[in-house]
């Protein structure tokens, strides 16, 4: 058996991950040995919740006080951290100098300063680190990757990867302010940007991008802080009576995100919040946020691919809200994330098939996160993980990269500009 810590008791940590640890123990034998979250309330709320799922007393699940004493228990030899991305610096460095395995979910921190201590810490430690972005462990994208590895399409001439996504969370939780998030850009498009050096094997050498905040979301200065503390017709309130956001259609492809938001809102750290950091009821019109809504970034690469990503938090909900579509030489790949679907034309047009991955849609995050728990229980095996440590630190920089290349009108930004690991 192995024991997991939880660093950082949120959505994901406990009622994504910590699920899915819990739902496969029988599998794998890993099992959640304890749980720290700043906001102790939220901790306990979550042992509570975690021992419920295989009828665990909830004294089983250790609440730890700090994060030293998690790090001190020989009990927990793997951590899985899920903090507020700010933070992940500094607790990624003591999980390694303690000699335990490491889970690390994307984005790898806010700034790239940051990202580059993490790389050389789990350098000097000799512990690879594994990185949580999800679309490397779907079936439908590692489907595609094949593809692409077996030259059915020839190689990589252009990729384009569209992202219309109903996530005005971003703005009703602590994504909303930048320094701890490093914005929606980063928390979001950091899967987007590895998925580009995913599939061309290459590394970026430009990108030049446009990016803000819409009129979708235009600051209003008299918005309430709250949705509760509102009277207003809104298509994005939050209510405690609902199990999703918005409209109660928001997050209709989302199914993690309902059965959180029902938990969620039965729960006291939720309805009443220590912080303003702890909201998710936050006024998405409020003007305290200070992120961007949208982008459309274009990263030429070593190889002389181009990818393009088109980018927004207030699509509808749709299959088709995330695609990617890939052109070879020879032939060009299209996949539909919601529904799994890869079409595959090939041979200058002369072959035309649909796959579907038989577990495409098993689970949270279509699939992904069964194969990350598996992935997860490997940690401190063979090998590198499917999604490293150098991985994150190259989408932070290609964020970064996007960051500057808005901020000065579109200048084309060379990737030597952003500081990278030595």
């Amino acid at each position: 058996m192995t024991g997991i810590g939880i660093i950082g008791a949120g959505e994901r940590g406990v009622y994504v991950i910590g699920t899915r640890i819990e739902e496969s123990f029988a599998d794998n034998g890993l099992y959640v040995h304890g749980i720290f979250d700043v906001n102790a309330a939220r901790a306990a709320e979550g042992r509570d919740y975690l021992a419920g799922i295989r009828g665990r007393k909830p004294e089983s699940i250790v609440l730890f006080r700090d994060l030293d004493s998690l790090l001190a228990d020989d009990a927990i030899t793997t951590v899985v951290i899920t903090s507020y991305t700010s933070a992940h610096r500094d607790q990624a460095l003591a999980a390694l100098e303690a000699g335990k395995n490491v889970y690390l979910d994307k984005p790898i921190a806010a700034t790239v300063q940051d990202a580059l201590d993490i790389r050389r810490a789990e350098r000097e430690s000799g512990m690879p680190m594994m990185m949580g972005f999800t679309r490397r462990y779907e079936p439908a994208w590692r489907t595609a990757r094949q593809q692409v590895e077996s030259g059915a399409i020839g190689p990589v001439q252009m990729i384009l990867l569209r992202s219309i996504i109903p996530y005005a969370r971003y703005l009703q939780r602590w994504h909303r302010f930048g320094d701890l998030s490093g914005g929606a850009l980063n928390d979001k498009c950091s899967h987007h940007f590895d998925v580009f050096r995913w599939f061309t094997s290459s590394e970026a050498v430009r990108v030049q991008a446009t990016a803000g905040r819409s009129a979708a979301f235009a600051p209003d200065p008299d918005a309430p802080a709250r949705c509760r503390l509102c009277d207003r017709e809104c298509p994005y309130r939050v209510l405690p009576s609902d199990t999703v956001s918005g409209t109660g259609i928001v997050h209709r492809l989302d199914k993690d995100y309902q059965t959180v938001g029902a938990t969620r809102w039965q729960q006291e750290s939720w309805l009443n919040p220590a912080s303003d950091s702890d909201i998710i009821d936050a006024c998405v019109y409020h003007p305290d946020t200070d992120i961007w809504d949208y982008a459309v970034s274009t990263v030429t690469f070593a190889s002389g691919a181009v990818a393009t990503l088109f980018w927004n938090i207030f699509g509808p909900p749709a299959d088709d809200q995330e695609t990617l579509e890939i052109i070879g030489t020879s032939g060009r790949i299209v996949l539909e994330r919601a529904s799994g679907q890869v079409r595959v034309i090939s041979g200058y047009g002369s072959s035309n098939e649909t796959l579907y991955p038989d577990e495409r849609l098993a689970g949270s995050h279509f699939g992904a996160d069964a194969q990350l728990i598996r992935d997860i229980s490997g940690l401190g095996g063979v090998g590198e993980p499917p999604a490293s440590v150098s991985d994150g630190v190259e989408a932070l920089r290609l964020v970064e990269a996007t960051r500057r290349s808005a901020s000065e009108g579109g200048r084309p930004v060379r990737m030597e500009e952003i500081p990278r690991a030595t």
